[in-house]
């Protein structure tokens, strides 16, 4: 097989190997694998419908990232993700903190009117709404941002933290809150209508500071 072959199979296996890799990450960070469980290649791949490669691919992804560890003895277990959560808020902090501030230069009026058109929807319908509609506007609402940034690379590390964090927030959060956590919604997206960097970015900060807490409360620390 010469390396142009290569390539190409590479290239045609990683959309597969995107897809197994992210599905694996949600099922651990929303806990359908519990720490200490065990991956096995074989039953994964049959459930994903897919060869064992991309499992196996998808899983030295998983190990990089911290969610597995593999045992001296062979095999992979699910690590405790609740100990990096934290981490992962914090460093969301950074990231979202800089996505506000090229938001605020960035963004057209029409995307600023629109995010705070649905923040002051969405804490109407939040409070009463279930677990998934209310992960569904809370994704929306940070990924908007995100994007609004119009920087490749911050949406997709925004995304990619995201995912950790919110997957073991939504299911715990009390109405109380969810009401503050909506409120903080309202004032970033006031904030970035108004063009305000440092209110913005004070803002998202305060935010993912509650979000932090929560999430502390949750695990224990």
């Amino acid at each position: 097989m010469n390396d142009e072959t290569e390539l190409l199979q590479a290239v045609q296996r990683e959309p597969v190997v995107k897809h197994v890799h992210r599905e694996l990450r949600r099922a651990i960070l929303q806990g359908r694998f519990p720490p200490d469980s065990r991956l096995v290649e074989t039953s994964l791949a049959k459930t994903l419908n897919v060869s064992r490669t991309p499992v196996r691919e998808a899983i030295s992804k998983l190990e990089i990232e911290g969610l597995v560890r593999r045992l001296r003895g062979g095999g992979v277990v699910v690590e405790d993700t609740s100990a990096r959560l934290s981490e992962v808020v914090i460093l969301r902090q950074a990231l979202e903190g800089a996505a506000v501030r090229l938001a605020c230069t960035r963004a057209s009026d029409a995307e600023l009117d629109a995010l705070l058109a649905a923040s002051e929807e969405a804490s109407q319908s939040v409070p009463t709404g279930s677990v998934r509609l209310r992960s569904e506007l809370d994704r929306e609402f940070h990924l908007r941002i995100a994007q609004m940034s119009h920087s490749v690379r911050l949406v997709s590390l925004i995304e990619e933290f995201y995912e950790y964090s919110y997957s073991e927030l939504a299911p715990g959060s009390g109405p109380a809150d969810l009401d503050l956590l909506q409120h903080q919604h309202i004032a970033v997206a006031r904030a970035l209508k108004a063009r305000d960097e440092a209110a913005a970015e004070a803002a998202i900060r305060t935010h993912l500071d509650t979000v932090l807490k929560i999430v502390r409360k949750r695990v224990g620390e």
